[in-house]
């Protein structure tokens, strides 16, 4: 009954106007950041930034969560808004280093943003798609996000648990893949290279995708604009010499990207991952214990 009042909440929320959602935003930021699941923001924010001083970093923290909670209540844009609205809503940037490679397959290289739901319905209007998905524990929300992948375009979603197989298939079909591979999945076809200085468990799956497919790697950037902006997803030029002769070297430079590009914005990254929770050494204890 609660995740449904929320829903109809969230829809609610989608007609209100944008600087009405940014100030709700606003006034309740600073409640989020007073619950227990602020709590791993806040480490990862002092492990990745400990040459900031503390008042300076608290600054970060509000921002990010101004732009989380702004994400979150628009949510209701994403599941339930026009195609027309959401094309108003997020633009894209860069078209030509998108074009250059659109003749043959294509995976886009992305991170986990505050805009990535925003980038998903926007990219899943305009484009074949193919992505991984997790089913919701909850059933009522997890109809609700399969209803909003569906509606807006042709994107075939791919459980984690049935592996890469028919995400290859898909990709050599022509199909675009978002993929984003700055989460913490454990040991498993991971390696240990650096994120902000710190051993981070990475998986190896875009250079094993991209050596299956044939596909060209598309760095995509999406950014939360500020006032009534909306969002902006920006396609970066393509990367030449991937992948390299050396996994750990592909694994480490796609690690490199994401680091960039978070620093861009670090108030836009998904700071409420457990990004170092699995350690080189079993026996070191976890930053989030």
């Amino acid at each position: 009954m609660l995740m449904r009042l929320a829903i109809a909440l969230l829809w609610l929320i989608q007609w209100l106007p944008q600087r009405a959602i940014n100030g709700l935003a606003a006034v309740l930021a600073p409640l989020v950041r007073r619950t227990r699941a602020a709590r791993t923001a806040r480490i990862n924010l002092r492990l990745c930034f400990p040459e900031l001083a503390e008042p300076a970093r608290a600054h970060l923290e509000g921002a990010y969560f101004r732009a989380l909670v702004r994400s979150f209540l628009e949510l209701g844009f994403v599941w339930f808004a026009s195609p027309a609205r959401i094309r108003e809503r997020v633009k894209f940037r860069g078209m030509d280093n998108y074009h250059a490679v659109a003749d043959g397959p294509v995976i886009w290289l992305a991170m986990h943003a505050v805009g990535l739901e925003m980038a998903g319905a926007r990219i899943g209007l305009d484009f074949r798609g193919v992505g991984f998905f997790t089913p919701h524990k909850n059933p009522v929300l997890d109809r609700v996000i399969r209803h909003a992948r569906d509606r807006l375009g042709d994107v075939v979603m791919v459980d984690r648990r049935d592996g890469l197989r028919p995400l290859v298939r898909a990709v050599r079909d022509g199909r675009r893949l978002y993929f984003l591979p700055d989460m913490d999945f454990g040991e498993r076809d991971s390696i240990f290279v650096p994120f902000f200085g710190i051993p981070a468990a990475t998986v190896t799956t875009l250079p094993r995708l991209v050596r299956l497919t044939g596909a060209r790697v598309l760095p995509c950037v999406v950014s939360q604009l500020p006032g009534s902006g909306g969002y902006e997803i920006e396609f970066l030029p393509a990367w030449q010499d991937f992948p390299g002769a050396d996994l750990e070297g592909d694994v480490r430079r796609m690690s490199a990207f994401v680091e960039e590009q978070v620093r861009r914005r670090p108030d836009q990254y998904f700071w409420g991952h457990k990004r170092f929770r699995t350690r080189p050494d079993p026996a070191q204890a976890s930053p989030y214990a």
